[in-house]
């Protein structure tokens, strides 16, 4: 896979375990709001479907039908304050996936992060990670405030900036990896090669079912040839 020269990455589940980081904000959060702490399971499986803050909440939130758009932002302000508070203590890198950027980059490839999450936690987890200088575009909720971005698996980040950005004519030369079905759906909308993360947080059988271009069982496999 390393005969590309595009390479798109999802953050989490892709790039960092972010998992237990998720997790602790988010049972946090709930507490702080008065209500009971998210179980691990139910946090995964809202995870696994690789949406944006506020739809994460209302997946969890056991009176979700009643909550307007600021009912769902004041849980989403302490939320991201949780999230920061304990971002760099939990959430690290998985196995490997410095050496790939590293590596990318030195055969002078285009890297880009796309991601549902806000772009400050991103932009900030990245540079605690030393990957911030190895990446030549971040996409994230909230980068673009003159753009309505529309979330993964829109295609919508792709056909307005990454491509027009970089003026590629070739979607052969572009892979997606990520690893939930919104990332493959999102290469799939796009028209570009996908790669899925299956060491991540996607739901297997639905991921399987999508049929990825590749699937990979660790980041590293990213450099290695067809």
């Amino acid at each position: 896979m390393n005969n590309f020269n595009y390479y798109l990455f999802d953050y989490d589940g892709t790039i960092c375990n972010t998992f237990p980081t998720i997790h602790f904000a988010m049972s946090q959060t709930f507490i702080k709001s008065g209500l009971p702490a998210i179980a691990e399971a139910d946090m995964l499986a809202v995870v696994s479907k690789g949406g944006g803050l506020h739809d994460t909440i209302r997946h969890l939130h056991p009176a979700a039908a009643s909550l307007s758009f600021d009912d769902v932002e004041v849980i989403a302000q302490v939320y991201r304050q949780q999230y920061q508070e304990c971002d760099e203590r939990l959430t690290v890198l998985f196995d490997g996936a410095a050496h790939v950027f590293e590596q990318l980059k030195a055969a002078g490839k285009t890297i880009v992060v796309l991601s549902n999450k806000g772009i400050g936690a991103v932009e900030r987890s990245l540079r605690a990670l030393h990957l911030f200088d190895l990446t030549d575009l971040v996409i994230a909720e909230g980068a673009f405030p003159d753009l309505a971005l529309q979330a993964k698996p829109d295609p919508m980040i792709y056909n307005t900036l990454i491509s027009r950005h970089y003026n590629i004519k070739d979607k052969q030369e572009v892979l997606m990896t990520g690893d939930t079905h919104a990332d493959i759906l999102f290469a799939h909308n796009c028209g570009i090669p996908s790669a899925w993360a299956a060491y991540g947080y996607g739901q297997k059988t639905v991921c399987e079912d999508l049929k990825p271009t590749y699937t990979i069982q660790e980041i590293s496999a990213i450099l290695r040839s067809k």
